[in-house]
């Protein structure tokens, strides 16, 4: 079963904004009228105030004309978006947008990332999170407004996106799959140096696929970087993963970094 009816509305905010509707992308106008849209998906079936439309598209000078925008942009989205599958609809001093939630992929994600912590057994877990983490084309809301608003609307999404990534690859790791991660996990520990799951994760699959020295020379690298840039040794579980590694210890075939 797809994670979308066909024929439903499909409101993607996982990258760049984007509305589908029966296989077709609909034609959201101008980049402030796609972030107003955004804005509100992010927020579905709860108001969101003019004033905070207005703060978070202008957020710097905005214009004597921004809350009649706003009113424009609305009235534009509403005339895209196809009635009785979603509703833009005014209340009081704010709008708010009407739909199922499951028709918006940041809800699709987190049900499913919700899903496979309620399973038990690691393998089970696989499908979900692969489910979730496909349904990400870029940055949230990649281009669709201030990169600084963007960036902060977005924090909690992007470390839930990196928390899914890091429970998917323990799945992997569980069903044998490491050399299927190394490549994802080289990218990961790349940008996030300081997350020691993630550099463990690494290390392990690298063990794993014989490459004993890059394992080592991993966690090397991540001791240096926490050292340079936290002031702080790596945590006591990964400290312990080095001295498995170097003794070989047979039990880190069946190793968890849960």
């Amino acid at each position: 079963m797809s994670d979308v009816d066909r024929g439903a509305m499909d409101i993607r905010l996982l990258g760049p904004v984007e509305v589908w509707r029966d296989g077709a992308r609909l034609g959201l106008g101008p980049r402030k009228q796609r972030f107003c849209l955004a804005l509100l998906a992010m927020e579905v079936n709860r108001v969101v105030s003019v004033d905070r439309l207005v703060d978070l598209t202008w957020p710097a000078h905005p214009p004597r004309t921004a809350r009649h925008a706003i009113a424009v942009n609305i009235s534009r989205l509403r005339a895209v978006l196809r009635p009785g599958q979603v509703e833009l609809a005014g209340h009081g001093d704010g709008y708010a947008l009407h739909a199922d939630p499951h028709c918006v992929d940041v809800h699709r994600f987190r049900v499913l990332v919700t899903q496979a912590l309620e399973c038990a057994v690691q393998a089970d877990r696989l499908g979900p999170l692969r489910r979730a983490l496909a349904m990400w084309r870029g940055a949230a809301l990649t281009g669709a407004g201030p990169p600084e608003v963007v960036e902060r609307l977005t924090h909690r999404l992007a470390q839930e996106r990196l928390a899914a990534e890091e429970e998917r690859v323990d799945a992997e790791l569980h069903t044998g799959n490491h050399l299927g991660v190394l490549g994802t996990l080289v990218e990961l520990v790349a940008q996030h140096p300081y997350r020691q799951r993630l550099v463990g994760q690494l290390m392990l699959a690298q063990y794993r696929a014989g490459l004993i020295a890059d394992a080592l020379a991993t966690y090397r690298a991540a001791r240096a970087a926490m050292a340079g840039g936290t002031g702080l040794d790596p945590g006591r579980g990964l400290r312990e993963l080095e001295h498995a590694i170097l003794r070989g210890d047979p039990r880190l075939d069946l190793y968890s970094t849960t």
